[in-house]
C-alpha cells in the first residue's frame, strides 16, 4: 500500500493550515476553526454531521476512525458527543498531523491516532462501541480484510458507518481524488460492497445513496453568489495539493454522469 501514502503524505500539512486559519494563535485552536480544513472527504462537513448523528455515541463510548486522515472526523465526535476515539492510517503523514492539530485543540486526552495498516488492527477483539470509515475503501485492494478486522474488533451491538464511491455505470474518468489512474483505484459495484459486510457477519441495517447530495451540493457551491473565503476556497488544496481541483472535478462529473455512485451502508454487528 505504499502507492497509497506516496499518493497523499506530504510534510507541512500543520503549517499550512494554521497560516490559513483565520485568528489562529499558537498552542491554542478551537476544533471547529478546523472544520474548513480537515473534512477531507466527500461532502466534508455535512456528512460527518449526518452519519455521526447515526452512530450518536454515547459520553465514555470508544469509536474507531478507520482511514482517520488528518483527524477532522474523530475530533468532531469527540468535541460533539464525549465519546473518545482512535483513529487509524497509513499515511505517516497524516498521523503526525492529526497529533499535533489535536493537541492544539486540547482533545489529546480523548483521541489517539495510530499509524497502521487497517487490514491488521492494533486493537483486542470486542474493543469498540462503534466504527466510521469515510471514503476509504477505494484504496483499498482487500476489502474483506478490513471489513473483517472492524468486525473483530467492534463489541456485539455495535454500529459501523462506512462510506464509498463504488462503480454504477461505466468507468470513471481519472485522476481523481484517490488515484492518479485505475491502477491505483479498487472500485467495486454496489452490490459487491454489500456483500462483503455480510460475508463479514454483518446485518446491513441500510444502503444510502448519497450521489445525487454530492451533485447537488456542488452545484449550488458553483451558482451560489456568496464568494467563500479564500481559506475556504482552498482548503483541501491547502491539504492535498493544488491538483485536488481537477480531481474533484472529476469526481463529480463522474457521480453526474452515472459512471460513480456514493454509497453510506450502515452496519451493525450482531449480539
Amino acid at each position: 500500500m505504499s502507492n497509497v501514502t506516496s499518493h497523499y503524505g506530504s510534510g507541512g500539512i500543520v503549517e499550512r493550515i494554521l497560516a490559513a486559519v483565520p485568528d489562529a494563535r499558537a498552542g491554542s485552536l478551537a476544533a471547529e476553526q478546523l472544520y474548513p480544513f480537515d473534512q477531507l472527504h466527500g461532502r466534508e462537513l455535512i456528512a460527518t454531521q449526518d452519519h455521526a448523528a447515526r452512530l450518536a455515541p454515547s459520553v465514555g463510548d470508544r469509536v474507531l476512525d478507520i482511514g482517520s486522515g488528518i483527524g477532522g472526523p474523530a475530533r468532531f465526535l469527540a468535541e460533539t458527543y464525549g465519546c473518545s476515539v482512535d483513529g487509524v492510517d497509513l499515511t505517516q503523514a497524516f498521523v503526525e498531523a492529526s497529533r499535533r492539530l489535536t493537541e492544539l485543540c486540547g482533545l489529546g486526552d480523548k483521541v489517539r491516532f495510530h499509524e497502521a495498516d487497517a487490514t491488521r488492527l492494533p486493537f483486542a477483539d470486542d474493543t469498540f462501541d462503534a466504527a466510521i470509515c469515510f471514503y476509504v475503501g477505494m484504496n483499498i485492494a482487500d476489502k474483506a480484510a478490513v471489513i473483517g478486522q472492524a468486525w473483530r474488533v467492534l463489541k456485539p451491538k455495535a454500529r459501523l458507518v462506512w462510506t464509498e464511491a463504488v462503480l454504477a455505470d461505466g468507468e470513471p474518468t481519472y485522476p481523481l481524488p484517490w488515484a492518479v489512474s485505475s491502477a491505483a483505484s479498487h472500485l467495486v459495484d454496489g452490490e459487491t460492497l454489500k456483500a462483503l459486510f455480510a460475508s463479514a457477519g454483518f446485518r446491513v441495517d441500510d444502503v444510502i445513496d448519497e450521489t445525487g447530495d454530492h451533485v447537488e451540493l456542488a452545484l449550488k457551491r458553483a451558482n451560489s453568489s456568496i464568494v467563500p473565503s479564500p481559506a475556504q476556497q482552498q482548503a483541501n488544496e491547502i491539504v492535498l495539493g493544488a491538483e485536488f481541483v481537477h480531481r474533484r472535478k472529476n469526481y463529480i462529473s463522474s457521480l453526474s454522469e452515472g459512471k460513480l455512485a456514493s454509497l453510506a451502508v450502515i452496519a451493525s454487528k450482531p449480539a
